[in-house]
């Protein structure tokens, strides 16, 4: 089990780059991911979002590609020698003439960019050997990623085991005091026909349909056998998804929410103090569990 919240950087470099990858996780309802990277390097998000869907599977996901050059760029410089001759002869001509003085230096032709060109290395130009350095720094990010999204995933796991444990703890005692229940229910029911038979003679004596419907309202609205049992299985179905692998996080949601839903019916059937204070605790122990199950990938 892997918790959402996480923190991952890589690095790797050749002679001519080095490429830093940075991720952050958050929580979300599905894999959103966002990445942050220049311009010039605009096409190489795809190689990165492949990488980052092929290992994760819900969350949001803030990356960010950084590209450092290594050593000096090879500088291109391109000189237009027909246009600096013809300066040249007008700066000579203009000489003799008196108009001005001196001679045309370099340091004044580079002042002039139509004359003289530098130009850089052409942004983009990604050989195979780079783009193996940007796969190598996003899969050190992820590996380190992952491994803090399994730490946490432990401690959300610690978190709900002892409320797992208390809510199967809590299962047992309302079984037990189920059968008090139900034998105060009997009790309560032997009294109600003993009633309504010392009633009135001049009704009559009461139906047998009327009985029974006496009998199964009593029993529908105290016995939370069938109640019980599902909560029991909903509780081992959360252990044994925990010790599963993948992302987890929906699975675990839904069934957080099937059993606030068997505490729901059985705060609602039941009519003894104790069961109803027993539901109230195990609301409380769900509702923290329903809370560290949005962490969960």
């Amino acid at each position: 089990m892997r918790s959402m919240t996480a923190f991952g950087h890589g690095t790797a470099e050749n002679e001519r780059l080095r490429a830093m990858v940075t991720l952050r996780g958050f929580n979300h309802r599905y894999l959103d991911l966002v990445l942050r990277l220049r311009e010039e390097h605009r096409d190489l998000e795809g190689a990165v979002r492949e990488l980052l869907t092929g290992r994760l599977e819900r969350g949001r996901v803030e990356a960010v590609v950084e590209v450092e050059p290594l050593g000096r760029a090879q500088v291109e410089v391109a000189v237009d020698t027909d246009l600096a001759e013809r300066l040249h002869a007008l700066q000579q001509e203009l000489v003799e003439r008196g108009v001005i003085h001196g001679g045309l230096t370099f340091t004044d032709l580079l002042r002039l960019p139509e004359v003289v060109k530098l130009r850089s290395p052409e942004p983009g130009r990604w050989s195979d050997e780079d783009r193996a350095v940007l796969r190598a720094a996003t899969e050190a990010a992820l590996d380190q990623f992952v491994a803090a999204r399994e730490r946490e995933g432990e401690s959300l796991s610690a978190v709900f085991l002892p409320r797992l444990d208390a809510l199967g703890e809590l299962v047992e005692r309302l079984r037990a005091r189920r059968a008090e229940v139900a034998a105060a229910a009997s009790a309560a029911l032997r009294r109600r026909v003993a009633e309504l038979l010392a009633g009135d003679l001049a009704a009559g004596a009461p139906s047998e349909d009327r009985l029974a419907q006496e009998v199964a309202y009593l029993v529908d609205r105290s016995d939370v056998a069938e109640e019980l049992d599902r909560l029991a299985s909903h509780l081992e179905h959360f252990r044994a998804i925990m010790a599963g692998d993948g992302a987890l996080g929906k699975r675990l949601d839904f069934l957080s929410q099937e059993i606030f839903r068997e505490l729901n019916t059985l705060g609602s059937k039941c009519r003894d103090s104790e069961m109803v204070r027993g539901v109230l605790d195990g609301k409380v122990l769900c509702e923290q569990i329903r809370e560290q199950v949005q962490n969960v990938e």
